[in-house]
């Protein structure tokens, strides 16, 4: 507007009078908003320039859009007034877009004056509502920011003497350990920015449709969701920049060592500039395809927006238009197939919401196009813009020149696309697909039609992962900010989350401390397979490598020869780990007796180790399974080269120069028949 007209308010005056002033100025002399469609002073909606908001109250916050607030949701009559008097003032002062967020925070002061009496008076506010608006907060990921302008809001209408209090002293304790940033931006735990990487089953799942494209054809649906994908993780894009990509958005130039560099090309509202995200070489092949797919998908699109820009007066010839002269009358199926709809009774309620009728006789393609114009100017508010310019100066991209210019129904499951009207391309059109929750998110779910689990999946996950994956990478936090489209580098901080291991191992390059050798991973169970068999065992710890000369481990299994080891039976667990451990040992014990056929004695020693060994464990494990003993029994087995008890024997031999001899030993030197009878002689039968 060519002139604001400021509030002063009289400090004579009372603030009730004052409020009352403010209202008037705001409703009878304030223009904004005004122009805009639907539009009126008492309605409970409001379209704004950037969103539509609604009076809701505080508990119907979170009310679906599509639905019809009732008295009951709505903020109480009185601060209504106060809510949309405010906020045409201070956007026709300076309007911004965080309109959202105003709302929210005058949603909470309502909420807090309520609790006092049925009629909330804005002037009777003071501290314990401040302190009770900022209890209600306390769920909320967004408290700090909300708190922020609802003081914000406070201030103001003391300023305009609408307050008694001064709020300029309040606080909220929403900051320092308790603020956003602590909990769940640059400095929050690290399992909260481990969540916020996105899901690898999800990411894999969506490349393996994506890789299907290219032999099969597939829905509109699954090309926008798998190609949008593809460019989000060619660049950190957000997704409301995507509906700025032209045709032409992926472009190549030659880097400084001559090699072809692609990139991303658009305009970025949040920094104000025409940015170049570079893309990695690695996906410069995927978004080259996404761009192809997507492109070839809307290309009719662009052509009927490319028509509707010229005003035309007569109806659009699509294919399957019937072809006859515009004024000659319209058998009924001529009419449903000129609409673009399959069955006469979806046309039907297409021509009722119109004409107030049913019937499909009558129509000729002009008067056809009357009813599709009214449609299209509904549905399309800003067209030939996909969204509302922020400026006469900064005019958006039109639909005719946009990469994902859609046309109605076109990325639905169970109609067809309409060949005569465009549908304008949001954030939601991917959010959507992606989200998960109720049984309407599950039947429209990406993953779920797709055979998968329904994982959850945001687009802004993909921003934090490609932003580590370059801090990993070496990119400086500059570059970084950059790449993103971000203002500060302090945005960027909140991004990333060093590995802990990754930062002492550059600190410790950096000053010359690394460590010339370093302990191995553990080996896994799949690892182990790449082995295959030989002399070595396995365990739950890892693999055991040695050679056939070097003969067995000691100590291998000696749980199982421990006679102060007791089991319980029906341990499904315990089962299970010594059923692994036999077959283990029993793979050993055929490469040695292969070894042996080969030649090598020294795999003997492995044959004579594990031999016995597995033939405890069947012993064992058929106790194990035996159906006579009930689950719980308690089983204990003889232990035959280990107790507590003769450790300490052990001890004291050694203390006193006596040398005990091990029964491994003399099991290896002279046989079990040996080993028999010293056992016979120490039995009390034959004392």
């Amino acid at each position: 507007m060519s002139q604001a007209i400021r509030f002063t308010p009289k400090r004579d005056l009372s603030a009730q009078q004052n409020l009352n002033d403010f209202i008037a100025l705001a409703r009878d002399h304030l223009t904004l908003w005004s122009e805009l469609e639907d539009f009126a002073w008492d309605a409970y909606r409001w379209p704004t320039t950037h969103v539509a908001i609604r009076f809701t109250n505080f508990e119907n916050s979170g009310l679906r859009p599509g639905i019809a607030c009732e008295s009951h949701q709505l903020m109480h009559t009185t601060f209504i007034e106060v809510a949309k008097a405010f906020l045409r003032y201070k956007h026709t002062l300076r309007p911004k877009k965080s309109i959202g967020v105003e709302i929210r925070a005058l949603r909470t002061i309502e909420f807090a004056l309520r609790q006092d009496t049925p009629v909330p008076n804005i002037t009777n506010f003071d501290q314990r509502h401040w302190d009770r608006a900022v209890s209600a907060l306390e769920p909320s990921a967004t408290r700090q920011g909300v708190c922020d302008v609802m003081l914000d809001i406070l201030k103001t209408l003391a300023e305009l003497g609408i307050l008694t209090v001064d709020p300029r002293f309040w606080r909220h304790p929403y900051l320092g350990r308790h603020s956003y940033d602590c909990i769940n931006g640059a400095r929050a735990p690290d399992e909260v920015k481990a969540k916020k990487v996105p899901n690898q089953s999800a990411l894999l799942a969506i490349a393996e449709v994506f890789s299907r494209g290219a032999k099969e054809t597939q829905e509109d649906i699954d090309i926008m969701v798998t190609c949008i994908t593809g460019l989000l993780m060619s660049a950190p894009t957000r997704i409301g920049e995507t509906i700025r990509f032209r045709t032409d958005c992926l472009r190549d130039a030659t880097d400084k060592n001559g090699e072809c560099q692609k990139f991303l090309a658009y305009w970025v509202p949040k920094t104000r500039q025409f940015i170049r995200k570079a893309i990695p070489k690695t996906m410069g092949e995927v978004a080259t395809e996404a761009v192809n797919r997507l492109t070839t998908i809307t290309e009719e699109g662009r052509r009927l927006a490319h028509y509707m820009e010229k005003n035309p007066t007569t109806f659009y010839r699509h294919a399957n238009c019937p072809n006859i002269p515009d004024d000659q009358e319209l058998t009924p199926k001529q009419v449903a197939q000129a609409l673009g709809f399959s069955l006469q009774k979806s046309c039907a309620g297409f021509i009722k919401r119109h004409t107030g009728n049913y019937s499909l006789t009558g129509f000729t393609l002009n008067s056809l196009w009357q009813l599709v114009l009214n449609e299209h100017r509904a549905l399309n508010p800003h067209f030939p813009y996909q969204e509302a310019p922020m400026s006469s100066a900064e005019p958006p991209l039109k639909m005719s020149e946009s990469l994902l210019c859609f046309r109605r129904f076109q990325l639905a499951y169970n109609s067809g696309a309409s060949p005569v009207l465009l549908a304008p391309c949001d954030r939601n059109f991917y959010y959507r697909r992606l989200r998960t929750g109720s049984k309407n998110a599950l039947a429209m779910n990406f993953f779920a039609r797709h055979g998968y689990e329904a994982i959850k999946f945001t687009s802004h996950s993909l921003r934090h992962l490609l932003n580590r994956l370059g801090r990993n990478s070496g990119i400086s936090m500059d570059m970084l900010t950059e790449w993103s489209g971000r203002a500060t580098t302090r945005q960027t901080r909140t991004y990333l989350h060093d590995d802990p291991l990754t930062a002492a191992s550059n600190g410790a390059a950096l000053f010359g401390t690394n460590q010339e050798q370093e302990p191995l991973k553990p080996v896994t169970d799949g690892e182990a397979e790449l082995y295959g068999q030989g002399p070595f065992h396995r365990s739950r710890y890892g693999i055991c490598r040695r050679s056939w000369r070097a003969g067995p481990c000691n100590k291998f299994a000696d749980c199982l020869n421990c006679s102060e080891l007791l089991m319980c039976k029906g341990h499904k667990i315990a089962t299970e780990i010594i059923k692994l451990d036999r077959d283990n040992l029993f793979l050993t014990y055929t490469a040695a007796q292969r070894a042996i056929a080969k030649g090598d004695r020294a795999a003997s020693r492995w044959t004579e180790k594990a031999g016995p060994q597995i033939e405890r464990l069947d012993q064992l494990l058929a106790i194990l399974h035996d159906p006579e003993i009930p689950d719980g029994s308690p089983i204990e087995m003889a232990g035959e080269d280990f107790s507590h008890e003769k450790v300490i024997v052990s001890e004291k031999a050694n203390a006193v120069g006596i040398k005990l001899l091990d029964r491994n030993e003399l099991r290896i030197t002279y046989g079990d028949d040996l080993l028999a009878c010293i056992e016979l002689l120490r039995s009390s039968d034959n004392a």
